[in-house]
């Protein structure tokens, strides 16, 4: 039952979000200056709903040891030797 009333939700918001662009899309034809509501929808857009940057690479999030970087250049310390 859950799932037949969540398709159906989704179902009814889809419908909703598409009347909505076209109900939009008509405006836009009718209006004199079409490109004003465009550009302001764009500006909030661009102002409220930020690109995050991507993660940094593996490489960089790898915890190292150390001790072993330091004892690499130095034969005496190295096991082994």
């Amino acid at each position: 039952m859950e799932a037949l009333k969540a398709t159906l939700v989704l179902i009814a918001f889809g419908a909703g979000v598409i009347l909505l662009c076209v109900w939009a899309i008509l405006a836009l034809r009718r209006s004199k200056r079409s490109l004003a509501p465009v550009a302001g929808m764009l500006m909030l857009l661009g102002a409220f709903f930020t690109a995050d940057p991507p993660p940094p690479p593996k490489s960089e999030s790898i915890a190292r040891d150390e001790a072993d970087e330091d004892a690499a250049g130095d034969p005496d310390k190295v096991d082994g030797a």
